[in-house]
């Protein structure tokens, strides 16, 4: 793991390149498609993030997959400046900051919500709905199943957290009938 302001350092760099190409959406396909292929394939993994192979070889294999794809070139030397810096197994938290630098420049807010089960798609998209409604925002919802929460849910927008969780109602309602017993 490396630190978060080099993560993000990196990741605006491809950015701003992406956004000098006007390439922003097909340069985070690119780099996604390729973190999930090394995330879905053990060995494909290994081979890139461990240290069995050299440099140069990584290289080549990163080269021969990414021309399947049609990839970008400037995707390409990024993934090889990653890996001549010794940071590949960085190659997810670079992909996640610029996912995030991505909707941030579109003005798309991240919002977290916890469930206690996790939420059916039609929940889900009701919720996303009224959210974006309600932040007069296009939003991105990332859902967590939290097994602490009994029901009900938490959604965190930036720094604010508004809890409607069960959980939190029944400690709400102790603390007013706690109240009303002391006066």
């Amino acid at each position: 793991m490396i630190k978060a302001g080099l993560t993000k350092r990196y990741a605006k760099a491809l950015l701003e390149l992406a956004q000098a190409k006007q390439q922003q959406a097909a340069f985070g396909r690119v780099l996604q498609d390729f973190v999930e292929m090394l995330q879905q394939n053990e060995e494909l993994g290994q081979m890139i993030y461990g240290k069995l192979m050299s440099t140069s070889d990584k290289k080549k294999l990163i080269s021969q997959l990414l021309a399947k794809d049609d990839a970008p070139q400037e995707i390409q030397n990024f993934i090889f400046l990653v890996l001549d810096k010794g940071r590949e197994a960085s190659l997810p938290e670079f992909l996640a900051a610029y996912l995030d630098l991505c909707d941030e420049a579109d003005g798309v807010r991240q919002v977290l919500v916890h469930t206690a089960v996790p939420l059916a798609e039609k929940e889900a998209a009701a919720l996303e709905q009224a959210l974006a409604a309600k932040l007069n925002a296009k939003i991105r919802l990332k859902a967590q199943v939290d097994k602490n929460l009994i029901g009900g849910l938490k959604v965190q927008i930036d720094d604010t957290v508004y809890d409607a969780s069960l959980s939190q109602q029944l400690r709400a309602l102790k603390d007013s009938l706690t109240l009303e017993d002391e006066q």
